[in-house]
């Protein structure tokens, strides 16, 4: 499998030797806990091979302090170009035990889904997913702390970092990053790849319109009357349209517009404006799951 970056591809499975001790070091058969490992184990080679293999692959890294989350480098710069082989290379001398950062956002084309139990993030999860529908199998890391991290492509639409989307669930994605396989956490826990969804083995898939627009709905600042005018009189290509389509229909609901009415306007615009139209099933799907998403947020039923 390959991992498609700004119309470019790198398969991790290029650098065999590199991507065996990798896959071996995040992989290894585990309790549900994560990977324990000896407080005083050295760990540089395998980190410093994922860094690169991740640059390699078109995401930007940061080094971070060992067995923690802080960057150890200013990394502004970070979130608008990849370090180089070198640099890499510089971090790891300097810091031979640090973990590896992934910048989220435009820079690496991925956001990320951060799911922490601890603070309800899976039963969050669990209730967004039986009103919407589950969410795509992609690129996992089951983190050191017990968490989810759930890596998806960078949408259409730009999206900047969210903390409480749900309780328990963040979104990391411009100015945002997480830390990533094979990093050790503070309790000591390899943050690892679940077998059969790390980088070597899947592309990160789409991050549903739902949750996008549940990003809207829970308070992400919402577009002016320019934008929805120039949307209407526009409409928008192949790539943008069931995110369009589904921020539209939410855009239609918080200002009391029935949702019967919305989906016989979204189904009048696609094929007006969307460039080629939907299929007016996927059309009534996106509209009929915004739809269920704005009633749980209001309490009404009506819509559900």
């Amino acid at each position: 499998m390959r991992c498609r970056v700004r119309g470019s591809s790198y398969s991790f499975k290029a650098n065999n030797e590199a991507a065996t001790v990798l896959g071996r070091q995040m992989h290894k058969p585990s309790d549900d806990q994560g990977v324990r490992i000896h407080p005083h184990a050295k760990d540089i080679d395998n980190t410093q091979v994922a860094a690169n293999l991740y640059a390699s692959a078109g995401w930007s890294v940061i080094p971070v302090e060992a067995r923690g989350k802080r960057p150890l480098v200013p990394w502004l710069e970070f979130q608008q170009r990849i370090a180089t082989e070198s640099e890499i290379a510089s971090w790891f001398r300097k810091w031979p035990d640090a973990n590896v950062g992934v910048v989220t956002g435009e820079v690496s084309q991925i956001v990320v889904v951060d799911v922490d139990p601890q603070h309800g993030g899976t039963q969050s999860l669990e209730k967004m997913q039986r009103a919407q529908g589950a969410l795509p199998r992609t690129l996992e890391v089951h983190t050191g702390g017990g968490g989810r991290h759930l890596y998806f492509s960078y949408p259409s639409v730009r999206l900047h970092n969210r903390v409480g989307i749900r309780p328990g669930i963040d979104l990391r994605s411009e100015g945002g990053y997480v830390v990533a396989p094979p990093s050790v956490h503070p309790s000591q826990m390899r943050y690892r790849w679940l077998p059969g969804q790390g980088p070597q083995d899947l592309s990160p898939e789409a991050l549903p319109a739902w949750f996008i627009e549940s990003m809207r709905i829970s308070g992400q600042s919402r577009h002016g009357l320019k934008h929805w005018r120039r949307i209407v009189r526009e409409g928008v290509a192949e790539g943008q349209r069931n995110t369009v389509l589904a921020s539209f229909t939410g855009h239609l609901l918080r200002h009391g517009v029935d949702p019967d009415v919305a989906l016989d306007l979204m189904l009048a615009w696609n094929q007006a404006r969307c460039r080629p139209p939907l299929p007016d099933e996927e059309v009534a799907q996106v509209v009929q799951s915004i739809a269920r998403l704005h009633a749980t947020r209001t309490g009404d039923d009506s819509q559900a």
